[in-house]
């Protein structure tokens, strides 16, 4: 970066986001986490290892859910760029969606206990669409709050690190969800004799989940600002056409790089995490879920430190080498991790595996540092090319491309996994061509996808002095903000 440019990149004080600020809105960071992970992480565990659904059944419940809000999403962002009140177009939305959603969580996980394996199904697809409808009303103007909130390149990636302490810590709660479930507190009678039951556990904790979804989904709505909204920029800027707005937004080439890099990414740590659950439980543990629980337990303790260790790290390397090359060590890392695992995760000495961990929490902390700070940018760039300022449909339809990788890897793993063989009643007593046909799944298809990532995150053109050369023709064409 030229000394030139590095002089255009510091950041005014009049494009700083006061820290309470920036703490109201990293407060939301948690919903993200609660509402979407929390099921992701404990799915497999409670209605394959405890309930016996076939693991397809599994895949189609996270998929169904999945998709269902990857519909929604452009909607409710096409919906929330055209809205206008007094209160802005954003947060009427996410104080109204935070309630809702909270209130619906938990009835996700309140089916019938003598259901079947199809009417569980059905029951935790259905309650989950209504609870992901409100849930992207949502999310969706949470995540759009974050591009307008400054329209400098730097301070973009504080607001972000700052979210990312808050979901790091919603991450480390999450990791220890399954062990959570299983306290002696939510046992039930089975046969005459108390034994854990995760799905017990989370009708419990759900309560709690849903109550801190409303609490924490409002503070951003009730104390963050929409720099944008007040401006001419906005208020001048005729109703966006669906359609059209579609056709724009993908159109836009940067997006589109960061839209197929996030997939293939996501493809890679979906497969990566479903799978990891399996090799480490069954393989490496021999079938006991209460070390499973503990393992996932310490890996989640060593990902959280080495997330909110190396947030500041890249933050600040961000700053003097760019976003673009700091997310190319992300992934690199990530990589390293995946390609180990072969050796790394192994009955003789589970405690190895744990050394993944660390670079995953390295890797990771990068990646979601660094993809809503670059998605900020992207949005510079559109308004250039159109003259508009579309943060919702930008956003909803990356949100779309979030769940449409994680949906993708759903459906894939668990017809994968039947397909190694796999069957949850024979608990560790899986034949050894089905363990290696696991391992092998468990490590080539990641590291496959993250390579495609990171071939395609070469090609991403915004860098810090584009950045800088977008914000200035904007300035003079349309003033600050």
């Amino acid at each position: 970066m030229s000394d030139d440019t590095k002089k255009k990149t510091l950041i005014s004080p009049e494009d700083k986001v006061p820290f309470l600020k920036k703490l109201a809105y990293a407060a939301g960071g948690p919903v993200d986490i609660l509402g979407i992970w929390v099921i992701v992480s404990i799915a497999y565990q409670v209605f394959n290892m405890e309930l016996k659904l076939p693991p397809t059944y599994v895949a189609i419940i996270l998929m169904s859910l999945r998709l269902w809000d990857g519909v929604l999403d452009p909607i409710m962002g096409w919906i929330s760029d055209n809205t206008r009140t007094k209160w802005g177009r954003r947060r009427p939305f996410i104080f109204i969606g935070a309630v809702m959603a909270g209130l619906l969580y938990p009835l996700i996980w309140w089916f019938p206990p003598d259901s079947s394996h199809l009417q569980i199904m059905f029951w935790v697809i259905g309650f989950g669409i209504i609870f992901y409808t409100f849930f992207t009303v949502w999310s969706i103007p949470y995540q759009s709050l974050l591009m307008e909130m400054t329209p400098d390149y730097n301070e973009r990636t504080r607001v972000a690190a700052i979210r990312g302490y808050f979901q790091t810590v919603a991450g480390f709660v999450n990791g220890w969800i399954w062990w959570l479930s299983m306290l002696p507190i939510f046992f039930i009678v089975k046969d005459g004799v108390e034994v854990a039951s995760p799905l017990n556990g989370m009708r419990y904790i759900s309560i709690g989940i849903g109550i801190l979804i409303i609490i924490l989904g409002i503070i951003p709505a009730i104390f963050v600002d929409e720099r944008y909204y007040h401006t001419d920029v906005v208020q001048n800027q005729k109703k966006i056409n669906l359609i059209k707005g579609f056709k724009e937004t993908f159109s836009n080439k940067p997006f589109i790089i960061l839209c197929f890099l996030t997939i293939f990414f996501l493809l890679g740590q979906a497969i990566f995490d479903g799978y990891g659950r399996y090799v480490g439980t069954y393989y490496v543990l021999g079938g006991d879920w209460g070390e499973g629980s503990k393992f996932a337990g310490y890996g989640t303790v060593i990902y959280t430190i080495f997330s909110l260790m190396f947030i500041p790290v890249f933050r600040s390397l961000s700053e003097k080498i760019g976003k673009k090359k700091v997310l190319m060590i992300a992934i690199t890392l990530a990589i390293i991790s995946y390609a180990t695992t072969w050796w790394t995760f192994t009955p003789s000495n589970p405690w190895i595996m744990l050394s993944n961990t660390v670079l995953i929490g390295a890797g990771y902390a990068g990646l979601w540092l660094m993809l809503p700070s670059m998605q900020a940018d992207v949005i510079d760039y559109d308004e250039l090319k159109t003259g508009e300022r579309r943060e919702g449909s930008f956003s909803s339809i990356y949100s779309w491309v979030l769940k449409l990788s994680f949906m993708v890897g759903f459906l894939v793993s668990g017809p994968l996994l039947e397909m190694t063989g796999f069957d949850a009643e024979a608990g560790s007593n899986q034949p050894a061509e089905v363990y290696t046909y696991m391992r092998i799944g468990f490590l080539v298809i990641p590291v496959l996808s993250l390579g495609i990532a990171m071939l395609l995150l070469k090609s991403f053109p915004i860098t810090a002095e584009k950045a800088v050369e977008i914000r200035q023709k904007l300035e003079e064409r349309r003033g600050k903000v």
